[in-house]
């Protein structure tokens, strides 16, 4: 649904057809115009402020072990059981992002004329893996986020954003809007200009993009002794996403 339209603006350059010459392709103009008629430049601008609608949630779960093989078991087993509980989540979509291992040095080697330590300390192993959830049910996918949340998940990010289906509407509906509002200049225009028929040519259409902005929640460093307790499950609030569609075209204006 569209709800605060903000502001319209509109451009109105007028052609007369002597001074139109304007060559295409074939390299004849474009238009060969008659006696009369007159070709105007029209533009005008909708904007609307849109109420999100699809919830957003980015995980990842990370370990550390002197072994690669039993962090990457652990790893495993807590990714599968948290694929699991998302696909086991009605209307929820789950995809699985990179998975990372790598060796960690806890001390760094020595620099050039320092002494080396008696003992080194072990190297270890760090890996990590992310999960990116969707859906337009967010009590279910919060919920959801606790739940991976007491597995041991942390969240990198969480908030709303407009769905493409919902971006596309509202695009159109100010698409349809702004041509209405273009063929009525067009015939305010030829009224005041003594023409009798007003039709649009060369119709162009330019609609803004949209960001997704997601919450920045806690990351590992931050969580403390999160994983002591059970989870609760996060919050989140809607906001609104501002489309903008621009709309230019000519009209040809006829006695």
């Amino acid at each position: 649904m569209r709800h605060l339209i903000l502001g319209t603006t509109a451009l109105i350059t007028l052609l007369a057809a002597p001074a139109l010459a304007q060559e295409g392709s074939n390299g004849k103009g474009i238009f060969d115009l008659p006696a009369g008629q007159t070709v105007i430049n029209l533009s005008t601008s909708e904007r609307v402020e849109v109420d999100q609608d699809l919830l957003v949630a980015q995980l990842r779960y990370e370990g550390e072990n002197k072994d690669p093989r039993t962090l990457q078991n652990e790893i495993n087993s807590i990714m599968k059981k948290a694929v699991e509980a998302a696909k086991s989540t009605p209307d929820v979509k789950v995809v699985t992002q990179q998975y990372y291992v790598y060796p960690h040095d806890p001390v760094p080697p020595p620099m050039p004329g320092e002494t080396p330590r008696a003992e080194a300390p072990e190297r270890t192993w760090r890996g990590s893996q992310g999960l990116e959830l969707k859906s337009k049910k967010p009590d279910d996918l919060l919920a959801l986020v606790g739940k991976m949340q007491d597995m041991g998940l942390l969240v990198n990010s969480l908030g709303y954003t407009l769905s493409p289906e919902k971006a596309e509407e509202t695009r159109d509906g100010l698409m349809e809007d702004a041509l209405e509002k273009l063929k009525a200049k067009a015939e305010r225009a030829a009224k005041s200009l003594g023409k009798g028929e007003a039709s649009l040519l060369e119709v162009n259409v330019d609609s803004n993009g949209y960001q997704p902005q997601p919450m920045m929640m806690a990351t590992m460093a931050d969580m403390g002794g999160a994983r002591m307790e059970k989870m609760a499950a996060p919050v989140a609030e809607a906001g609104q996403t501002e489309i903008i569609m621009t709309v230019s075209a000519r009209a040809l204006l006829k006695p």
